[in-house]
């Protein structure tokens, strides 16, 4: 017995679809044509869904280690240096001006290619990318603009991430280790008729301008160094598929909603009977409802003694 996760492909999908919308025969094989359509209704409704609020599995922490005096921040696969997964140390050993190498508390979670930004003596950051050379020891892509002193911040992450499709909470920090304080998120005319958008401080409000290809985290007050980091909830996009054997990247008690949605989409323009139209449109309603009622996040509560 198997106790695994379960996983289905794009292909395994969209086959089920076309013949439980008996556009294809059970027995038969699937036309390519008919095989086209059903991966464009299938990315077509994830894309839908998601904008319908549907995508608790999609939410995710991200880092943003903040620059001093910029408001604006370009979040996506080109902005800035923002990321989820990455390495915390700190300079072990003080680097000049014109440095190549730099020697850390740890290389430990590091990959050779990765980004690597370190705390500069003149209070900014340099990003720039890293080989191990051991344990302790990397080469930088670029040499250091100023100098770092002992115990400066390093932060080292493999990939930026994809551009939020929405921005839900975000944290201040004074820097990496300090404790989190919640900000306040704004209005688009709220952040904009600030009349002085340059004061510096610790951050306490934000707004997320989503673009169609990179959207602009603002925030307000402005870092004065760059230890201040905002830690923010996220959800990213959902995850198209380009191939019949990609796994649909979804819980697995969504297979069905979906299968369902993407047969009713089909039926509707492949002339399916009107009385086997409207069972396929019950059965996507009713397991999208199921799968939605399973997809509420547990809130906190506690029980009371009554002192009566």
């Amino acid at each position: 017995m198997s106790t695994g996760i379960y996983l289905k492909t794009a292909g395994d999908l969209v086959r089920e679809a076309l013949r439980d919308a008996t556009i294809t025969g059970a027995e038969m094989p699937v036309e390519n044509v008919d095989f086209a359509r059903g991966t464009t209704a299938l990315n077509d409704l994830l894309a839908h869904w998601q904008a319908q609020g549907i995508h608790l599995w999609s939410h995710t922490e991200a880092v943003l280690p903040l620059n001093p005096s910029q408001a604006s921040y370009d979040i996506g696969l080109s902005g800035t240096h923002c990321f989820t997964n990455y390495v915390f140390t700190t300079v072990r050993t003080a680097a000049i001006l014109g440095a190549t190498t730099l020697e850390v508390t740890s290389t430990t979670g590091m990959t050779n290619g990765d980004f690597i930004g370190v705390e500069l003596s003149n209070g900014t950051r340099q990003w720039t990318t890293l080989t191990i050379v051991d344990s302790d020891t990397v080469t930088l892509g670029a040499a250091l603009t100023a100098s770092s002193t002992a115990g400066a911040e390093v932060y080292t992450y493999t990939a930026k991430i994809d551009q939020p499709v929405r921005v839900l909470d975000a944290r201040y920090a004074y820097n990496q280790t300090d404790y989190e304080i919640p900000m306040r998120q704004q209005s688009r005319k709220e952040y904009y008729d600030q009349p002085n958008k340059t004061v510096q401080g610790a951050s306490n409000l934000w707004y997320y301008d989503r673009q169609l290809t990179t959207g602009k985290l603002l925030i307000w007050p402005l870092a004065n160094i760059c230890k201040n980091v905002i830690r923010f909830t996220f959800i990213r996009p959902q995850y198209v598929t380009e191939d019949q054997i990609e796994d649909i990247l979804i819980p697995s008690e969504w297979y069905l909603p979906l299968k369902w949605a993407v047969a009713a989409d089909l039926a509707v323009g492949n002339g399916v009977d009107l009385q086997r139209q409207q069972l396929i449109e019950q059965k996507a309603a009713l397991s999208l409802q199921n799968a939605l009622d399973n997809d509420v996040e547990v809130e906190a509560w506690s029980i009371q003694p009554d002192n009566r």
